[in-house]
């Protein structure tokens, strides 16, 4: 009897096990975005970062970030987009949590990003906008 339960809890252990272990394979790839390699052309990620002006008030800030969805939104040729403010991760040498909004967009081809750019409403965006920040950094990625 005593060999018998040894035998359940060993078996059930090892596969509790592998059950993880599987789930973790199964599913580590997801998280993966496609580069569209497939076809041989690689994703674009352009990513965007503001500083505001000190004096920008809260309404002027969610009315930029309300900008900021509504350009993106019209620009059909974005494949996704995130926007975001600086996470309240734990400050380090090489972390910089002095920007004010982030914008992470993804296009399927450079030409997607090269008619983004020069779409009316990317251009309404600046011309509405540009008087709040202080300054804007953009880091392009080809993805591989």
């Amino acid at each position: 009897m005593k060999n018998r339960r040894k035998f359940i809890k060993s078996t059930s252990l090892l596969l509790a096990s592998a059950g993880v272990m599987g789930y973790h394979l199964a599913h580590s790839e997801s998280r993966i975005i496609s580069t569209n390699k497939k076809k041989g052309k690689a994703m674009m990620q352009h990513n965007v970062y503001f500083w505001l002006k000190d004096e920008v008030s809260e309404s002027e800030r969610q009315g930029f970030a309300k900008g900021i969805m509504d350009f993106v939104s019209a620009v059909k040729e974005v494949h996704k987009a995130e926007i975001g403010v600086p996470a309240k991760t734990e400050a380090r040498e090489v972390v910089d949590h002095s920007f004010g909004y982030s914008l992470f967009t993804w296009f399927k081809t450079m030409e997607d990003h090269n008619v983004y750019q020069t779409h009316p409403a990317h251009q309404k965006f600046i011309d509405d906008f540009s008087g709040l920040w202080a300054k804007v950094q953009v880091f392009d990625s080809e993805l591989i």
